[in-house]
């Protein structure tokens, strides 16, 4: 079997759309390979341009061998461009790197690589990764940032360019993919590091509620209630109002789903929402259901996380609603997967997006999702609970204005930091569902959101709102035999929790408290006396206590099944400072040791925020009703 074959064989099963680009090929045309006499590595001539990849590929190769040298101890690197695949081979040598990830342009020159050199092993390892230019989106992005532990080295992200060959000609290609990653890294960061405290209120009041949940219907059920042939999405952006005539007049034939805040005002003009959606944590969402009567309670079906604050299932008056899990790890290790899993963004827009996916819709329409101010600065529609100008002033008091295309690429609108975090979810969300889903936006103003068919309202119902009524949707009723018995599960779930948290904590502490002793005579030292003071010996036995503990930690059921999605905005943040430490370059047995000591110090605080947060998590379990009620049976 050829270096060729063997080559193709492995990507078959990892990368089957390349392999059959690549099968299709029956031999390199723009460019000619050449191998001179008495070099080991081969040339490549670009025969449109008339140039040739290097003056000496020997020479070349080897400088860049020394180059990269300071990137030997990065776990994931990223190249522009395979070349002649000499580098590629060159950097896989390293046992260090988790994964190469490689992007290139033209599809002859993987073609021409993969004739050169054997990489069949790292490929079916995925180890090496070659995506062509227009596989680099933002979907595969951040499928490939999760796929590992890839996410925690996006502050030392580099695009590395592999030849000045790519720099010369595919300069533009080179920024463009270059930017489409950054992007991506931030909306990755912003994903996973959001702020601990407002991680555990959501914790704490999704264990308060599991009681009342299991107690609901069941969202799993509802899902399969698609009930017409258009999910038309509400939101209550500023140009919401003058989509409210058509809304009222097909009601009847689309399925509505509203956010919280549309609630009411659809109420107002006569319009009954099939679904309304709400997530956020905060007491004042109770708002929006408080302001409406209950007899307009009873058609909608809510839609409620799980995670929300008490005061929103109190306000809510309709016999029809669900508590609905976030797919978050800790939400699947208690295995009540009928009552979830629904809404991986930060709006209930993302919410009421990903419902109209889930319940198997080929097409939606969003109206009122501006996601911008409108250009008298008006954030949300007439009628809206909280006043336009009190959420202005919050805005602009803490942040400044953005600037992002408008609907129909007619110039730019005003918009801010928050909002483009949901419309970032948002377009993933599209992205990743546009083979099965069609996406319209018919907002008519705000911001456009990349990967829709912006289409006028009149024009999609005309399409789509058929003559046939949308059917009536019905729930069946609630087992309160299987209530009790999932209730009864989750107590036992939570017994184990707290046995094994508990045991992984006095592990941690015992940790700290060895690392703690070892570097108490290291406070309120400068860098240099630090050094002087912690020998090589008690340096290499502090360094491998933490790699026993991390390694603990790694490989523990209770960790991987259950804490870690929760601890994650606190260690994700930390844990982006220590990949900078990781990955740096020393060459002499001083600045080892300056990293040696950066990385114990770091680590000492690190384990600290660790068992602090198990304590503060066990603390809300203890207090939570169903906790509570098994005590006191």
């Amino acid at each position: 079997m050829s270096i060729y074959e063997k080559n193709l064989e492995a990507l078959k099963r990892n990368r089957p759309e390349l392999y059959r680009k690549l099968q299709e090929i029956e031999t390199n045309e723009r460019y000619e390979v050449y191998l001179p006499e008495g070099k080991k590595y081969a040339n490549i001539a670009d025969t449109q341009n008339n140039v040739l990849f290097y003056e000496d590929a020997d020479r070349v190769v080897q400088e860049q061998k020394k180059e990269f040298e300071k990137y030997r101890e990065y776990p994931f690197l990223y190249l522009y461009g395979i070349a002649n695949g000499a580098l590629v081979d060159a950097l896989l040598q390293n046992k260090k790197l988790t994964q190469l990830v490689v992007v290139e342009p033209e599809l002859e020159l993987v073609y021409i690589a993969l004739n050169l050199v054997d990489f069949s092993e790292d490929l079916k390892e995925n180890r090496l990764l070659i995506l062509l230019q227009e596989e680099v989106t933002k979907s595969n992005i951040v499928t490939l940032m999760h796929s590992s532990n890839a996410k925690y080295y996006i502050k030392v992200f580099k695009l590395l360019l592999v030849s000045s060959y790519y720099e010369t000609y595919y300069e533009e290609a080179f920024y463009t993919t270059y930017k489409k990653f950054i992007d991506t890294l931030r909306y990755v960061a912003e994903a996973n590091g959001n702020d601990i405290n407002d991680t555990f209120r959501g914790v704490k009041q999704h264990f308060e509620n599991m009681d009342l949940m299991l107690s609901k219907y069941k969202y799993q059920a509802i899902r399969k209630k698609k009930n017409s042939n258009l999910a038309v999405i509400v939101s209550t952006g500023p140009s919401l109002s003058k989509q409210l005539p058509l809304l009222k007049q097909h009601q009847d034939k689309v399925t509505i789903i509203s956010v919280d805040a549309s609630f009411p005002i659809l109420v107002k003009e006569g319009i009954v929402p099939d679904f309304v959606v709400s997530m956020e944590r905060d007491e004042p969402t109770a708002k929006f259901f408080q302001v409406v009567d209950e007899k307009d309670q009873q058609d909608p079906i809510f839609l409620c996380a799980s995670l929300q604050h008490k005061a929103v299932f109190e306000a809510i008056k309709g016999e029809k609603m669900a508590l609905v899990m976030r797919p978050f790890a800790y939400n699947l290790y208690f295995e009540v997967d009928d009552y979830g899993y629904l809404c991986k963004g930060m709006s209930s827009a993302n919410m009421a997006h990903e419902l109209a996916y889930a319940m198997n819709f080929g097409q939606c329409v969003f109206i009122g999702q501006d996601l911008a101010f409108a250009d008298d600065l008006r954030t949300h529609a007439d009628g809206h609970v909280i006043e336009s100008n009190e959420i202005l002033e919050n805005i602009v008091q803490n942040d400044d204005f953005i600037e992002v295309e408008a609907y129909g690429g007619k110039g730019v609108v005003k918009t801010n930091k928050y909002w483009v975090i949901f419309k970032d979810f948002m377009e993933q969300l599209i992205e990743d569902t546009s083979a099965v889903m069609k996406h319209y936006n018919a907002t008519e103003g705000g911001a456009r959101i990349h990967g829709t068919i912006e289409k006028p309202f009149a024009d999609v119902l005309k399409e789509y709102a058929l003559e046939k009524p949308k059917t009536k949707i019905t729930l069946e009723l609630i087992d309160e035999k299987e209530t009790q018995k999932l209730k009864k599960k989750v107590k036992e779930k939570f017994k184990v929790i707290i046995k094994e948290s508990g045991e992984l904590q006095q592990k941690i502490n015992k940790a700290f408290l060895k690392i703690s002793e070892g570097t108490k005579k290291l406070e309120n030292k400068e860098e240099e006396e630090m050094l002087s003071l912690l020998g090589i010996g008690e340096t290499i036995e502090l360094l491998n206590t933490i790699s026993t503990i991390r390694k603990e930690i790694e490989t523990s059921e209770i960790y991987n099944k259950f804490l870690s999605s929760i601890m994650q905005p606190l260690l994700y943040n930390m844990e982006l400072e220590l990949a900078e430490i990781k990955v740096r370059y020393v060459d002499n047995p001083k600045d080892n040791q300056k990293k040696a000591l950066q990385w114990i110090l770091a680590h000492r605080f690190w384990l600290f925020s660790f068992s602090g947060t198990i304590e503060n998590l066990l603390h809300i379990i203890k207090e939570s009703a169903l906790y509570q009620a098994d005590r006191s049976e």
